[in-house]
C-alpha cells in the first residue's frame, strides 16, 4: 500500500492492520471492494425513506450502510450511522438533524476519498 493510500485511509478511520485482516491480507480485493462502495446506494435508500418518513426503510437502508461501513473499516463514517440505525430500529423518526448532518458529511468525503484512490 502506498503512503498516500494509507493516509487517505487513515483520514476516513479505517484501521489498516484490523481491515486487512478480514480481507486476509489482500489488498487487491479490499481495494475493489473500496471501489464498490461507491457504487452502493444505501445510502441513497436511506436518504429517500427519510424524506419519506419512512422507518422501516431508513432502518434497512441504515443498517446496511452501517455494516458496509463497518467491513470495509469505515470508522468514522460507521460511527455516525451506527447512531441513527439504533433510532431507526425502534421504528422512530425522531433521529438528532445533527447526526443526519454529519452522516451526510462523512459520507461525501468517504467517497470523495475513495473516488481519489482509484
Amino acid at each position: 500500500m502506498l503512503d498516500e493510500q494509507l493516509s487517505k485511509l487513515l483520514s476516513l478511520g479505517v484501521n489498516i492492520e484490523e481491515t486487512l485482516e478480514r480481507f486476509v491480507g489482500n489488498e487487491g480485493l479490499y481495494f475493489r471492494c473500496l471501489g464498490k462502495f461507491i457504487d452502493d446506494n444505501n445510502y441513497s435508500l436511506l436518504k429517500e425513506a427519510i424524506g419519506n418518513n419512512d422507518a422501516e426503510n431508513a432502518f434497512e437502508a441504515a443498517h446496511a450502510l452501517k455494516g458496509v461501513s463497518a467491513n470495509l473499516g469505515l470508522s468514522l463514517l460507521y460511527k455516525e450511522v451506527a447512531q441513527i440505525t439504533e433510532v431507526f430500529r425502534a421504528r422512530s423518526m425522531d433521529y438528532d438533524e445533527s447526526n443526519l448532518s454529519k452522516i451526510d458529511e462523512e459520507y461525501k468525503k468517504t467517497i470523495d476519498t475513495l473516488k481519489s484512490l482509484q
